[in-house]
C-alpha cells in the first residue's frame, strides 16, 4: 500500500506531534530560566566573576558550572550558578553536576532539573533551595534512583 496503512500513518503522526510538543516545551523552559536567571556568555560569567577565577570555559571543563550550547554554536550560562555579590560561583552546582553527570545526565538535563518543581522537595524547585545542600543532594540521587 503507498504511503502505509492508515494506522501506522496516524501513530507516525501523533510520534511527530508529541516530539514538537516536546521541542517546544524545551525551548519554552529556556526562555523562562534566560528571563529569570539570565543566560551568561564566557565573557560574562569572567566579567561577573572577576580576574581572580578562571576562565569560564575552564570551570565548565573541571565541572564546576555547566552550560548549553546554543545552534550557534556558543555556550551560555544559566546565572542562578553564581553569586554575584560575593563574585563566586555556587559550589552546590559541581556537586549535583557530577552526581547528575556520573548518571548519564547530560548538562542541560542538569540546569533544567534545577529551574521545575521536583516532587522530592514538595514541590520546590531545586533553585529556590540552593542554600539547602543536603535536600539538594537528596533530591538529587532520589530522581537518579527514578525509573522514567
Amino acid at each position: 500500500m503507498r504511503g502505509g496503512s492508515p494506522r501506522v500513518v496516524r501513530e507516525a503522526t501523533a510520534y511527530q506531534d508529541a516530539v514538537s510538543r516536546s521541542i517546544r516545551a524545551a525551548c519554552a523552559r529556556w526562555v523562562a530560566i534566560e528571563l529569570e536567571f539570565g543566560l551568561l556568555s564566557g565573557s560574562e560569567v569572567d566579567a561577573l566573576l572577576g580576574p581572580h577565577w578562571p576562565p569560564a570555559g575552564c570551570l565548565a571543563a573541571e565541572r564546576r558550572i555547566l552550560g548549553v550550547a546554543t545552534k550557534a554554536g556558543r555556550v551560555l550560562y544559566p546565572g542562578f550558578q553564581f553569586d554575584a555579590a560575593a563574585r563566586t560561583v555556587r559550589p552546590i552546582v559541581a556537586e549535583v553536576a557530577q552526581i547528575g553527570l556520573d548518571g548519564g545526565w547530560k548538562d542541560r538535563h542538569i540546569l533544567q532539573w534545577f529551574c521545575v518543581p521536583n516532587g522530592c522537595l514538595h514541590g520546590e524547585r531545586p533553585v529556590d533551595l540552593l542554600d539547602d545542600r543536603e535536600r539538594l543532594l537528596a533530591a538529587v540521587h532520589a530522581d537518579l534512583e527514578t525509573v522514567w
